[in-house]
């Protein structure tokens, strides 16, 4: 099976595991390709639409899978016990949904040996939200596929020390500024803020957006040093 180069990168993060659960499974790509290359023995793939469970059951019923994968309809956590799988991967969807899934069910989340998190947006939060919530980023990854670049990350249990969202972007690892995207992800920073300081006029009246100007010009300062 071949994987798009956002779902190979997830499946390169997956540690070699007796089991996983795939929270928004969609077409259970990821979990069929995992049992191919003999990374995992067993999985769960859950998802909160009929539809999407439909199509996994197709294409895990054609690569002859139907008794690796087990398929599940729920939202989030909701459709796993407590134990029951090494890890979870979480991919394709917003860091704050991610969030209320974690908030959601900390019983299984605390359970979970591992956890592979490729949020689509709002990567800074989930990342701040980890780090005070029990858990580690041991690992950060970034993949590009078109004109499209995705942030990944690996998380454990464990105490972190908490970070801000400016360190949250920019990366909580120091293996991740090595990374050959990595200059491409802050070159990317660095355009949102000029963004910002653009659409802020030097000499604003409101003290918010003035506030605002002035640390997008500190961070951008910052970002361009890493380069």
């Amino acid at each position: 099976m071949k994987l798009t180069p956002r779902l190979l990168k997830i499946a390169e993060m997956v540690p070699c595991s007796e089991s996983m659960a795939d929270i928004g499974t969609d077409h259970a790509y990821l979990p069929v390709f995992l049992l191919e290359q003999e990374k995992i023995r067993r999985a769960v793939a859950c998802d909160i639409n009929k539809g999407p469970l439909q199509r996994a059951a197709s294409n895990v019923a054609e690569r002859g899978r139907m008794g690796d994968i087990e398929l599940r309809l729920g939202s989030g956590f909701e459709p796993l016990i407590p134990g029951e799988v090494d890890g979870a991967v979480i991919a394709g969807m917003g860091g704050l949904m991610m969030i209320e899934i974690m908030r959601h069910s900390p019983n299984i989340a605390a359970s979970f040996q591992w956890l592979i998190l490729q949020p689509q947006n709002h990567v800074a939060e989930i990342k701040k939200y980890v780090c005070s919530h029990h858990f580690r980023i041991v690992r950060e990854c970034l993949a590009r596929e078109g004109n499209q670049l995705y942030e990944m990350m690996e998380i454990i249990p464990g105490k972190a020390e908490p970070v801000t969202l400016f360190e949250a972007e920019i990366g909580v690892t120091n293996a991740y500024k090595q990374d050959p995207l990595y200059p491409e992800h802050i070159k990317k920073l660095i355009r949102k803020r000029n963004f910002l300081i653009d659409g802020i006029a030097v000499d604003t009246d409101n003290e918010t957006n003035r506030q605002k100007r002035e640390m997008a010009v500190i961070e951008k300062k910052r970002l361009e040093e890493l380069l």
